[in-house]
């Protein structure tokens, strides 16, 4: 038993160590401001059953765009941004690192 705890500690450290790992890049990381178009939207929704026949789903939302260079940045959004941007819309996309702040085009403002 106490190995299985050893094994789930570490499993957990290392699970935190990425997400602060991921959190101090994206602030070490400059503000971009570039012109950009929506090209994709996404759900990925994933069902799961517990071992009493209980069923969950988690739906992670995501928006492709293309940036005027020709190069593609995606992001992991809440369901306000992935509602409120046009699928194929230019605009001004604001980003930080990995996290999405907002995109400016002529249907409005949308932030994080």
């Amino acid at each position: 038993m106490a190995g299985f705890q050893v094994i789930f500690f570490i499993f957990f450290a290392f699970i935190i160590f990425l997400s602060v790992s991921r959190y101090i890049k994206n602030e070490n990381s400059p503000i971009i401001s570039t012109k950009a178009q929506l090209i994709k939207k996404k759900r990925d929704v994933y069902t799961n059953t517990d071992s009493n026949g209980v069923m969950t789903t988690n739906e992670t939302l995501i928006l492709k765009f293309e940036l005027e260079t020709g190069s593609e940045l995606k992001f992991t959004v809440g369901g306000h941004v992935f509602r409120n941007i046009p699928e194929h819309e230019w605009g001004t996309l604001t980003f930080q690192g990995t996290r999405f702040l907002k995109f400016e085009s002529v249907s409005g403002v949308v932030e994080k």
